[in-house]
């Protein structure tokens, strides 16, 4: 029975320290959104507090398209002015390091619909 209740805990303090990471909780555009025109920003919200440390943006064939420098403070929100993107799939890739030093990434598709 003790080792039941070992087993247990162990999951439970697991899945909480699991669910502390930092993570990625909307963008605009949102993953996998169609939209009708450029967007003239680019918002990340997350979690809690971050820092970024990469962010690319590419069309389909790879070409990367500037987004100037990173935001040098830490924050739960970001909104970097984009480039004017023509009709296309776009995938913006991020990486950010959270406050428990613990690092996150990941991507948000789009496509900008053909006008």
């Amino acid at each position: 029975m003790h080792s039941i209740r070992l087993i247990t805990l162990s999951l439970l303090l697991v899945s909480a320290v699991a669910s502390a990471h930092t993570r990625l909780s909307g963008s605009v555009p949102a993953d996998n959104a169609a939209v009708a025109t450029s967007p003239e920003m680019i918002e990340l919200a997350f979690s809690t507090d971050v820092r970024l440390t990469a962010l690319s943006l590419q069309d389909a064939s790879g070409a990367t398209f500037d987004l100037g420098a990173l935001p040098t403070d830490a924050s739960s929100a970001f909104a970097i002015a984009a480039p004017a993107l023509p009709p296309g799939q776009y995938t913006l890739g991020w990486r950010a390091v959270g406050a428990d030093t613990h690092v996150v990434s990941g991507e948000v598709h789009f496509t900008i619909a053909v006008s």
